[in-house]
């Protein structure tokens, strides 16, 4: 074809129609006029959700799982409908339950069927409903929050119809150290903002504590924050002492450094006692295997150790003296742990009170007041212990529910973790996070957010499809033609 001819059919394709002309004028005056009239304070909202909703029938499934992910590491930036705090996550999973139904409804997508897991989760869910309309201070409110975590927790169920395969596995894992690699980046661009030309974005200063800045990014606020990039560092360690893409360590290293960087900027001392905890004992795990040269292990650990003196050194000394909070002489003398120690022993009153059936969905807040970082210091309190706040909120039958879902899942990963002598690495890796999310989640709950249930939907999943594969086929290298690495980023299913 002649380059005259292919203009030609260029001009030809690129023609429009005068009612195209028509609207297109139509929607500039409107805009004009939007811009002189109003705040446009909901146009990147609206935006946003207009994008995501044609993203997601673009390529099936994949951009619907790779906008859970997003959607998950940005819960701060959201928008006030009503008394609701309409988050990305809501507003993506509910897109993605409403394009799921419909494929199902028109037998374009079929419906994978639960499994234990699933019902124990479901029972668990429904029960915060009940709870609600029994011993509540206030039903409505309850049972509008027994909503809204039925809505957090809805990706678990997406992830589980959605990835169908171990290669889309493979591919959501790429996506997922993506997304959280870039999310400590962001992080640390934030602190350096801060620091150096005084901006606040991604910043959120303890004022109870010294007016010490703490880096949250995009996520709920800073402690969420360090949770989440020590989840997603422990998965980069996990992922380069495996050496099953040797090909791509240069990049799990580079992930493993700036993941470890936003723990640090973080501030979140729950954060740091579970990276150093966890990633000891994945060193210990492979150091034992056959095969594990001892330098590579020798040269992660003084990697790990240069990145947090590195991040040390980067802190002024308001921030470094939050280190030796950690010290067991000093933990008693941060206000932080005596205002956590005090909600405990509220929460513990109103559970003694009620102990089988609790008080419903997240009303500790509707009972108590405690700091805040608001201009008045005072706001709703927040019970940010996962045990005791589900006691709390569902009694001993919910907590019976949620902590047969966990010890079940985990019981399974163990003994699959066993029986193929830890060569599912997408396993391995979604594991050692969920140990992280389980110890920290006792100091800070995230379980409220998005993250935390796509993380245990792809546990789920890994689980189901490690289970179904022989042991010897565990990682078996793949067919001509499917792809590795971030090049699945520039591609669908």
């Amino acid at each position: 074809m002649s380059v005259a001819s292919l203009s030609g059919d260029l001009r030809a394709s690129v023609r429009f129609h005068w009612t195209d002309k028509l609207a297109a004028v139509a929607v500039a005056v409107l805009v004009v006029y939007l811009a002189k009239t109003e705040s446009l304070m909901w146009t990147p909202v609206l935006f946003g959700a207009l994008v995501s909703s044609a993203l997601l029938f673009v390529r099936w499934p994949s951009s619907p799982v790779l906008e859970l992910l997003i959607a998950s590491v940005i819960p701060r930036w959201f928008t006030k409908i009503g008394a609701w705090n309409a988050k990305p996550e809501h507003m993506v999973a509910a897109a993605c339950c409403g394009a799921l139904l419909v494929r199902i409804c028109t037998r374009s997508h079929k419906w994978e069927r639960l499994e234990r897991l699933d019902w124990l989760l479901t029972a668990f869910l429904a029960f915060n409903y009940v709870s609600s309309c029994l011993y509540s201070p206030n039903v409505g409110l309850t049972l509008r929050w027994a909503l809204l975590q039925t809505v957090a927790a809805s990706p678990y169920f997406l992830i589980r119809q959605l990835v169908r395969s171990k290669e889309q596995l493979d591919k959501v894992m790429t996506w997922y150290l993506w997304v959280g690699a870039l999310e400590a980046v962001f992080g640390i661009l934030c602190y350096i903002g801060f620091n150096y030309f005084g901006t606040l974005v991604g910043i959120t200063i303890f004022d109870y504590v010294g007016f010490i800045p703490g880096v949250h990014a995009s996520q709920w606020e800073p402690n969420i924050f360090g949770s989440y990039c020590t989840c997603v560092a422990v998965m980069f360690l996990y992922y380069y002492l495996s050496r099953v893409h040797k090909e791509r360590n240069r990049w799990y290293l580079a992930g493993l450094a700036v993941t470890t960087a936003g723990i640090s900027f973080s501030l979140a001392r729950q954060a740091w006692v579970c990276f150093i905890f966890v990633s000891g004992m994945l060193l210990l795990f492979h150091l034992g295997r056959k095969g594990m040269q001892k330098k590579r292990l020798v040269f992660i650990v003084v990697g790990l150790l240069g990145a947090l003196i590195a991040s040390i050194l980067a802190m002024n000394s308001a921030e470094s003296d939050r280190l030796e909070t950690l010290a067991p002489g000093q933990v008693d003398r941060d206000p932080t742990v005596v205002r956590r120690a005090t909600l405990v022993a509220l929460a513990m009153d109103d559970i003694v009170q009620h102990p089988i059936v609790g008080l419903g969905s997240s009303s500790f807040q509707l009972m108590y007041l405690g700091e805040d970082d608001s201009a008045e210091g005072k706001a709703e309190a927040w019970l940010g212990t996962l045990g005791f706040r589900i006691l709390h909120d569902t009694g001993i039958i919910g907590a019976f529910l949620l902590a047969w879902f966990l010890i079940s899942l985990g019981f399974r990963t163990w003994r699959v973790q066993r029986r193929h002598k830890s060569k599912d690495v997408a396993l391995g890796a979604l594991s050692a996070a969920a140990v992280v999310m389980l110890i920290a989640y006792q100091l800070t709950d995230a379980s409220t957010l998005a993250f935390t249930w796509v993380h245990l939907g792809l546990l789920v999943t890994a689980l189901r499809f490690a289970e179904a594969t022989p042991a010897d086929q565990v990682n078996a290298p793949r067919p001509a033609g499917v792809l590795n690495g971030p090049e699945f980023i520039a591609r669908g299913t």
